[in-house]
């Protein structure tokens, strides 16, 4: 009887962290309203994506960590921008839900932790390489490659940047031109 005892409690202990985690994980698509409702995560377990949206609609910002690329659309200018995911900069898609979650209330009260310098490299041709959630958001506007640089690079801008927070931890800069010193 006492064998039979510690053998439930043991099987307990050990299943009950594996079953929350599947249990976490089941949701496929998943809502959060960030930053004191100004911004709203998807995310797509499924399909690796990560989808964060400026409430007024100025801006979009699509995460595709399955394919890692980045695609943003500034809805002002009617652009897209496409770059390869910085791994070591972005957080990790598993992190996302509790990193937004943690922000839900802070709308503008820290300054992100980091900032990603992007310009333009080249136009993009063929949006489908790019996966299928940053071809819905782009198909019809300018698109074009952009590539990061570090600020100690970046000297001058012809144009302004289009500059946003993402969950109120990561700056994005996307600017047009530049010239290196």
């Amino acid at each position: 009887m006492k064998f039979t005892i510690v053998t439930t409690v043991l099987l307990g202990l050990l299943l009950t962290p594996a079953l929350a985690t599947y249990f976490q994980n089941t949701d496929t698509n998943r809502q959060i309203t960030v930053a004191g409702g100004y911004q709203i995560l998807t995310i797509n377990r499924e399909l690796d994506v990560a989808i964060i949206q400026e409430k007024g609609g100025s801006w979009t910002t699509v995460w595709n960590y399955d394919r890692g690329f980045v695609g943003t659309k500034v809805v002002r200018d009617h652009v897209c921008y496409v770059s390869r995911m910085n791994r070591n900069v972005l957080p990790s898609f598993n992190a996302l839900p509790t990193l937004a979650e943690e922000n839900t209330s802070l709308k503008g009260q820290g300054q992100p932790t980091k900032e990603i310098t992007f310009v333009i490299k080249r136009p993009i041709r063929d949006l489908k390489s790019y996966g299928p959630d940053i071809y819905a958001m782009c198909r019809g506007l300018r698109t074009y490659v952009v590539y990061e640089v570090d600020r100690s690079e970046y000297v001058y801008v012809q144009e302004p940047c289009f500059k946003f927070d993402v969950l109120d931890i990561l700056g994005f800069k996307y600017c047009r031109s530049n010239t290196k010193a």
